[in-house]
């Protein structure tokens, strides 16, 4: 079931003083956290890729896509890069 926005929000704040004070064993916040920032990465994607179908596929419309990609790319790699420091790799 789809929380509202003001749920959302306030979950969204719930995890980040569980972050912020340690509190957080079971690592939910940090779960949740991650990803909603990941969807608003993906959400980017969405959008550039509707606005390139949409509008005939033109050059701006693929640049703005390729750009949602790599971006979408350069997440998964520092989250990934972010895991292995925490491991002490």
């Amino acid at each position: 079931m789809k929380p509202s926005a003001e749920q959302m929000q306030h979950a969204l704040e719930l995890a980040e003083q569980m972050r912020e004070q340690g509190k957080d064993p079971d690592h939910l916040s940090m779960t949740l956290l991650y990803l909603q920032h990941k969807v608003e990465v993906l959400e980017q994607v969405n959008s550039a890729a509707n606005e390139y179908m949409r509008f005939g596929q033109e050059e701006r419309q693929h640049s703005r896509l390729l750009r949602a990609l790599e971006h979408v790319r350069q997440f998964e790699e520092r989250e990934s890069n972010q895991d292995r420091e925490d491991l002490g790799l």
